[in-house]
């Protein structure tokens, strides 16, 4: 079974008319492949949402420039685009969107709230009266509308919105836009379409579920909820790698997962499941031989914590992430430099903490049933191998209890 599965994202540059790359539009890809497979709009924004803000990174992705994503009258309608900070997006409207009271309303709250829109490919018959004072940008399709009717629009519009051509193709159309008046220029004349490729960790699904019914109770109990999230290493991931995106401004480092509900608060934490479960639905599911096992490490340590002199929720931190940088082919240098996790924890991924370093050794002896190196261990600790064996085959047995639904389901 697989271990991790691979993300895309297509990524083509935005110009100014001195040819500087001033933002990005993303696109939906699957694979390698440069090209469009039909997805849905709505599974193919979220897919986007999820591949650059919990996957391969926001900054990363955008370089820190604004990124264009499109947004469907449904995505709009529930508020999808406030998942991503205004700091990050441009929010783009796709052409289709019926700009109804609804729409017109989301508009505006997501203007208060500093989001740059853009309306994409408006033809010079659509009436922009009632939505000009909420939206920044207007893309303009420049193989299809005539000259003519782009300059009566941009002439007239010019003073509120800036104009922004896509599908420039030539020297002489770039030209020729710069004269009409647009400012910003996007086309396969700069640059086709990018894949940015990264490594995500396969999830947990039915996890999801249980979460939201967690989240929708009348009382949600935070102890119940933190115990789910640190017990999904992909979940877990993600809501670090989001705490870290600078969505979220805090002082103090992770130190635990459940600190990390209490710092985002559970309406946010239900917003980051509801995206990733919707993308999650569009994936073939992977292996979790390794989150398994990375999570029999937590368990694990969480029982030998006191001997080890080290605290039961550090450990278990150290335990879940302990094979993270298998699982996404990545030096853990740089996977830790995408987590809001305390030096401790990062000092003793990377194999600078004696007291975590024993621990990790004792599992790895197990794992790999090095006997004499165990015992030598146990007379360390002042433990017997059958204490420690317990332990051990208490771990697995939770971890595979964990699962178990999951691959239930998939059978």
């Amino acid at each position: 079974m697989g271990i991790e599965m691979d993300i895309f994202i297509g990524r083509q540059p935005i110009l100014d008319k001195d040819e500087n790359v001033v933002a990005y539009e993303l696109l939906y890809r699957n694979s390698e492949n440069n090209r469009y497979d039909g997805l849905d709009h709505d599974s193919a924004t979220i897919d986007v949402m999820v591949n650059s803000f919990a996957g391969i990174g926001i900054k990363e992705v955008g370089e820190r420039k604004k990124c264009f994503i499109n947004f469907t009258e449904n995505l709009l309608l529930n508020r999808i685009p406030t998942y991503i900070s205004p700091q990050y997006i441009v929010v783009e409207i796709l052409e289709d969107v019926r700009l109804t009271d609804e729409v017109l309303e989301v508009c505006k709250e997501l203007k208060n709230k500093g989001y740059i829109i853009a309306l994409d490919d408006v033809s010079v018959n659509r009436n922009l009266d009632r939505v000009l004072p909420y939206i920044d940008i207007i893309k303009v399709d420049y193989l299809i509308m005539d000259v003519e009717e782009m300059k009566i629009m941009i002439e007239t519009y010019r003073e509120q919105i800036t104009f922004l051509a896509e599908k420039i193709e030539t020297r002489e159309q770039f030209e020729e836009a710069k004269e009409l008046g647009f400012e910003y220029f996007q086309g396969y004349f700069f640059s086709r379409p990018v894949i940015l490729q990264g490594k995500d960790i396969a999830p947990i699904p039915t996890n999801y579920l249980l979460l939201l019914e967690k989240l929708n109770g009348s009382d949600p109990d935070i102890d119940e909820i933190s115990s789910l999230i640190q017990r999904d290493l992909s979940l877990s991931y993600k809501l670090l790698k989001v705490m870290n995106s600078g969505t979220y401004f805090f002082k103090s480092k992770i130190t635990t997962i459940k600190q990390a509900v209490v710092l985002v608060g559970l309406y946010e934490i239900k917003k980051l499941v509801m995206i990733l479960m919707m993308s999650s639905l569009n994936r073939v599911d992977n292996g979790l031989e390794i989150v398994k096992m990375s999570l029999t490490r937590a368990f694990f340590f969480e029982r030998i914590a006191k001997s080890v002199g080290v605290s039961k929720n550090h450990l278990y931190m150290f335990g879940m992430f302990s094979l993270i940088d298998t699982l996404l082919s990545k030096n853990m240098k740089d996977v830790i430099a995408d987590l809001p996790i305390t030096n401790e924890l990062a000092e003793a991924l990377l194999g600078n903490r004696d007291s975590y370093n024993l621990a990790l050794k004792i599992v790895q002896g197990l794992e790999r049933g090095s006997w004499l190196e165990i015992q030598s261990i146990c007379r360390t600790l002042n433990l017997t191998e059958a204490e420690l064996f317990t332990h051990y085959r208490a771990s697995t047995l939770s971890a595979d209890q964990f699962v178990k639904a999951d691959t239930e389901i998939k059978v």
